[in-house]
């Protein structure tokens, strides 16, 4: 059985891990139950190139006989929709062909949905579509008409928590029968284990601190981090945060730092490829985002036993919340519930971590392949 999957990307956004997830689940336990299955990314202009030597016996299939990723603008509205569209066109015979000759029996589609969904028509009879539908998407009209247009053609539409599964069984866009439910994130413990251990950068080795992650962009708030730290400084026992990204926000970000004279308190150090070692080694992960789709670094802190203080936003945080009472929650830019919220978080050592392992356990590499499993049966 051959599975494909397309994902063209520009940053270094958790789709990735998504797609690198759930590729290693289904060719680990596919390999236990004697399945032989073949799982294969499509690298539409290179961006995959950096898991070619890869220890997962994924497959990575070059669509394009010139790789231009390195060479195409990644931040900016305008600059990124200018790649994206680079890519489209670049990649629309190629991807046809490709799969036509190879005749995949999955294709498993997570961003630039577009150009699959388009090709649908020429594809699905020998290949069957699964669209990955991830956070609240914006249902404008021409979004609505594609996906009613093609949708005939689709096989499952999977979403990855239980607040996008009701948005599209309401949105009635697609038949209810195709929709299914298959959680994201999905975490490798063993991974986890393996480089909690590890140590951090030796300058932030000698003292306590809160943590956030994400790219910084506006839908990540860190502005709004930055200012609560600096009015509430004196007001929590624990004064310090590192904040782990990169992104276009950086330089305003640097700025308010600044303005705040807050540089020996708040620190940002970039993009890091292991984060558990940070989760590890902190006080609790802050998260003041405008929404969080599920959210990674949640689950991960929720399995290494930390505490969570998170805004009350869709839709992981929400899910999580629907889930038990194992995070501190705030709502959204609210000052006094998030100074709350930091005071309630170092007073109470209460059973919340311990909740929030039970919860984290739900989204294992197993767990993921039984659930893909099914949906394919």
């Amino acid at each position: 059985m051959k599975i494909y999957y397309w994902c063209p990307f520009l940053t270094n956004i958790a789709t990735i891990k998504s797609v690198i997830k759930s590729a290693k689940s289904i060719k680990k336990y596919s390999v236990r139950e004697k399945e032989k299955t073949e799982v294969t990314i499509l690298n539409s202009c290179g961006e995959w190139d950096f898991l070619k030597n890869n220890l997962y016996n994924i497959k990575i299939n070059n669509l394009l006989p010139i790789n231009f990723y390195k060479f195409i603008p990644k931040e900016g509205f305008i600059q990124s929709r200018f790649s994206f569209l680079l890519i489209f066109f670049s990649n629309l015979f190629p991807l046809l062909f490709n799969i036509k000759n190879h005749k995949p029996k999955y294709l498993i589609v997570h961003l630039l949905t577009l150009l699959p969904i388009i090709l649908s028509p020429f594809l699905s009879k020998n290949t069957k579509i699964i669209l990955r539908i991830s956070g609240l998407p914006n249902l404008t009209p021409f979004r609505k008409f594609i996906w009613k247009t093609f949708s005939k053609y689709i096989y499952i539409i999977t979403a990855p928590t239980q607040i996008t599964y009701d948005l599209l069984i309401e949105s009635k866009i697609f038949e209810k029968n195709k929709i299914r439910l298959l959680r994201d994130p999905i975490i490798e413990y063993g991974e986890i284990k393996d480089k909690k251990n590890i140590n951090i950068d030796k300058n932030f080795d000698n003292f306590k601190f809160y943590l956030s992650i994400g790219r910084l962009t506006e839908q990540k708030n860190f502005s709004f981090l930055i200012k609560m730290f600096s009015k509430y400084n004196k007001n929590f026992k624990i004064n310090k945060i590192l904040i782990i990204g990169e992104g276009e926000e950086k330089y305003n970000l640097l700025k308010l730092i600044k303005k705040n004279k807050m540089e020996n308190n708040i620190f940002l150090v970039g993009f890091k490829k292991n984060v558990y070692n940070y989760i590890n080694n902190c006080e609790g992960l802050i998260s003041v985002a405008q929404y969080e789709d599920p959210g990674f670094v949640l689950i991960e802190a929720a399995y290494l036993k930390k505490k969570i203080i998170t805004s009350l936003v869709k839709n992981g945080p929400l899910e999580m919340k629907k889930n038990g009472d194992f995070c501190y929650f705030f709502n959204f830019n609210d000052e006094l519930e998030f100074l709350n919220s930091i005071k309630d978080s170092e007073e109470n050592n209460s059973t919340k971590t311990l909740k929030a392992l039970k919860y984290a356990k739900r989204f294992s590499m197993f767990s993921h392949f039984q659930s893909f499993k099914k949906i394919l049966n």
